[in-house]
């Protein structure tokens, strides 16, 4: 079975922007578009979505702490 975009949205609980957003991603299994319409597939009543990645990890746990505290020395004036 198939539904749309707007009914994918319905059955999971979310709005159809995100729904339009996961598809964009590849992230809804086996959904095709045809024309200008997403006709999704339905896995036991429900889209199947693969989970995402979090994103980058802060660039600051990369840096050891060594390489972050630094001396300065500064001349005598004698």
């Amino acid at each position: 079975m198939f539904v749309s975009s707007t009914q994918a949205a319905n059955l999971m609980g979310v709005s159809p922007r995100r729904i339009r957003q996961l598809l964009s991603e590849g992230r809804i299994e086996g959904a095709l578009k045809i024309g200008k319409f997403w006709i999704i597939p339905l896995v036991e009543g429900m889209p199947q979505v693969r989970k995402g990645t979090r994103g980058p990890q802060a660039s600051w746990r990369s840096t050891s702490r060594s390489q972050s505290q630094k001396t300065v020395d500064f001349p005598d004036d004698d």
